[in-house]
């Protein structure tokens, strides 16, 4: 264990950097700067006090609602600044302080940034991705990880290996259904405006189911602290914390009036004319990122992982919204599972196949 005051300190920072993220998720995506102006209520556009902008507190204090207006300030802004903060301070908690550490909370942090901007907008931000990607090359320079080589060929491998992959299942599409793309995008357009749909992921953010998913994952935390200690209850909360957030972050895109399903194909808000894709170029971006972290074994772990978890999404969102699936939440988390475990399911498979 490392010295007791270290996870606290990242804990806090990590708050602090949580409240950062959330404007990065809700600019960047739309092509704001995250700069200017200043945080502002998203009611009646009021910018935010220094005081009523302390994580976490500040919220907590105006009991959710603008100090001016009284209008509600959704519940995804904590809990993506206390995920933040559990991230830092578990992996302080585990590594202590060192570069394994830092890599590691600076990858999740971005992996959090990635999903809740995915829920929302269906676009992974270039800042998050790109930028992301050369941070983790950086990152392979300090001591302990991957090397240089291993980053930079698991970037480019994640980075092509998707392309090619966007490329072959759009071909295959369009050659088994022309039509296909363009009706499942056409589809998901009309169920958001739908009243009976809406309604239904309107429930997701009434108060009292706030209330039980935000009480099932104290309660994660909670177990997981008794039966595996600090570090289980830390991961159990950024996990569990973040993806409350994460489903709120989707739940409340219903109610954006420029949702342009397009973009979601695309992730490229410069190119309109560019044809409905399989796979959004975000998602392609995304793996040089999780390859520059992780190397090329991470991505194909990765892109296991997130399928998978696609797959057992796409039925409440296919069959029951019919809506896209926004793959870099399942990628995501894929990616963080890696980060933690990746090593040890490596080495148990090739026990498993006598190796």
């Amino acid at each position: 264990m490392p010295e007791a005051w270290i996870p606290w300190v990242a804990g806090l920072f990590g708050l602090a950097l949580g409240s950062f993220l959330n404007v990065c998720t809700l600019r960047w995506p739309v092509g704001a700067s995250v700069v200017h102006p200043p945080s502002r209520c998203p009611g009646c556009g009021t910018a935010i006090s220094a005081r009523d902008n302390v994580p976490v507190l500040g919220w907590v204090l105006l009991r959710g609602r603008c100090r001016s207006c009284r209008e509600p300030i959704s519940v995804q802004y904590p809990l993506v600044e206390v995920a933040t903060g559990a991230i830092w301070a578990g992996s302080f908690w585990m590594w202590g302080l060192d570069w394994e550490a830092a890599r590691a909370a600076v990858f999740l942090t971005i992996l959090l940034g990635i999903a809740v901007s995915d829920a929302r907008f269906y676009i992974i931000p270039d800042p998050f991705s790109l930028g992301g990607a050369a941070v983790g090359l950086a990152f392979a320079f300090a001591p302990g990880g991957i090397e240089p080589l291993t980053s930079l060929v698991g970037a480019v491998a994640g980075f092509v290996g998707f392309q090619l992959v966007g490329v072959l299942g759009t071909w295959i599409v369009r050659r088994t259904n022309p039509d296909r793309l363009d009706q499942a995008f056409d589809a998901h357009d009309e169920q958001r405006a739908d009243p009976g749909v809406r309604a239904r992921v309107a429930a997701l953010s009434r108060p009292g189911t706030r209330v039980v998913l935000v009480g099932l994952a104290a309660a994660a935390t909670a177990v997981a602290g008794v039966t595996t200690g600090a570090g289980g209850a830390f991961v159990a909360c950024a996990s569990t914390v973040a993806a409350v957030a994460i489903l709120l972050a989707w739940a409340e895109s219903f109610e954006e009036a420029t949702f342009e399903p397009e973009r979601a194909a695309r992730h490229d808000e410069a190119d309109a004319e560019a044809p409905v894709s399989a796979l959004g170029g975000g998602d392609i971006r995304m793996m040089a990122l999780i390859g520059a972290f992780l190397g090329p074994v991470g991505v194909v772990l990765t892109t296991l992982g997130g399928s998978v978890l696609a797959l057992v999404a796409a039925i409440p969102l296919s069959l029951v919204f019919r809506q896209l699936i926004p793959l870099g939440i399942f990628l995501a988390y894929a990616g963080a599972f890696t980060w933690l475990w990746g090593t040890d399911l490596v080495a148990w498979y090739l026990r498993f196949a006598g190796f």
